[in-house]
């Protein structure tokens, strides 16, 4: 993968996303600096990623958007990914995010998407709300609470929040949308190890009247289903979420471990061993470990990318996956990002003391790599138990999440 974006493109890929997004990445990585001591993306960065259209694939063609599968959103945050961390981090979330947006009823999808800003959408959907009140009003609700982990929240223009609201019996879990202007931004909330530049800020709303047609039930949206009210009949706006979310955070993790793999072949290529005083580049260790960190990391995204066209093409001869499958989906995504850690370990290992110095490349990927990969989605504990239970024809565990 990593080779092949540095080639040129064939003929007629040069106006596709992953195409858009390889070309961006030496200019990516001159912003990287910028990003991470903002604690945020900037203005600029957000800029030129709505112009390749990163905020755009999954978006319902009705309403300006490509409509792409999910496959064409991964292969691009995976370029991304190598210019810049922080900003895979907010495409991708927000390429799932926008998919589920296109389940929503045609007015909410509206009020996004026609707002005149890129659709960049925090989903705060994790269990990271407090303080949360919904009062019943005539035509909505009106809502307030405090919530964390807003990535992308500087230069977000709407936001997804999981609420219950209140209904004829137990309050139901509903996503509801939010202007993004309607909340107030702790800037000083987001001080970590790694990530920095996601700007994953906490956020308060005040009280703030939502209309009804702003949310759709979170049961419905986990299974795949969509709004009464839903215009998109395209098969990508029948994906079930789990396995979306969880490619989601897996593809920035894969592209920054290819990123790992580019860093650790330029530092080999100019380096003199001090042990024996000659070129890393000559060295059989060095050579072997470059060869297979790039072998591993293409193995790993060939088998996302895989995984997703593979995805796609069921739902498109309305044959959706079924709960083994969805298993088995998220079980593969979390085992490849823990697979691309271990080998990219070995490599941050061989630089050795290279890798000290703050501030370097290296020493960046080496915090977003390890942050990156901790998130709950890619965590196989998380997902394992559940995926041997459907395996032995067992009942899956209470909560789980497919």
């Amino acid at each position: 993968m990593q080779a092949a974006a540095q080639e040129s493109e064939a003929p007629g890929t040069a106006g596709m996303p992953a195409a858009k997004a390889a070309a961006l990445v030496p200019w990516l990585r001159a912003q990287e600096e910028e990003v991470e001591a903002g604690r945020r993306l900037t203005d600029a960065v957000a800029a030129r990623l709505a112009e390749a259209d990163l905020f755009r694939i999954t978006q319902p063609p009705r309403f300006g958007g490509l409509g792409l599968p999910p496959a064409a959103a991964w292969e691009a945050i995976f370029q991304v990914a190598r210019g810049c961390a922080s900003s895979a981090w907010v495409a991708g979330l927000g390429a799932a995010n926008v998919l589920m947006l296109g389940k929503f009823s045609a007015q909410a999808q509206a009020d996004v998407f026609l707002c005149g800003r890129p659709a960049i959408v925090p989903m705060l959907t994790g269990g990271v709300g407090r303080d949360i009140v919904a009062e019943p009003v005539p035509g909505g609700v009106t809502l307030s609470g405090r919530w964390r982990y807003a990535s992308g929240i500087d230069v977000a223009s709407w936001v997804g929040l999981l609420v219950p609201l209140p209904g004829s019996a137990a309050p139901e879990p509903h996503v509801v949308l939010v202007p993004a202007d309607a909340f107030a931004v702790d800037p000083d909330s987001w001080h970590v190890l790694g990530m920095r530049g996601t700007g994953s800020r906490d956020i308060v709303l005040p009280p703030t009247f939502v209309p009804a047609h702003r949310w759709t039930s979170w049961p419905l949206l986990l299974s795949g289903a969509k709004h009464p009210d839903c215009p998109n009949d395209e098969p990508v706006y029948d994906h079930p979420l789990n396995p979306v979310f969880a490619m989601s955070v897996a593809a920035p993790v894969l592209g920054l471990a290819a990123a790992v793999a580019e860093t650790f072949r330029d530092s080999i290529a100019g380096r003199v061993s001090a042990g024996t005083k000659r070129p890393a580049r000559e060295e059989a260790n060095a050579q072997a470990q470059l060869a297979a960190g790039t072998a591993t990391m293409d193995i790993l995204t060939r088998s996302l990318l895989a995984d997703a066209a593979e995805l796609q093409a069921a739902i498109a001869t309305g044959r959706p996956p079924g709960l083994t499958a969805r298993g088995g989906l998220r079980m593969r995504s979390a085992i490849a990002c823990r697979l691309a850690l271990a080998e990219a370990q070995r490599m941050f290992a061989a630089l050795g003391g290279s890798l000290l110095p703050a501030g370097s490349r290296i020493e960046r990927q080496f915090r977003d790599l390890h942050a990156m990969s901790s998130h709950f989605l890619l965590q196989p504990d998380s997902i394992d138990a559940a995926y041997g239970s459907l395996l032995l024809g067992l009942d899956l565990p209470p909560g789980t999440r497919l």
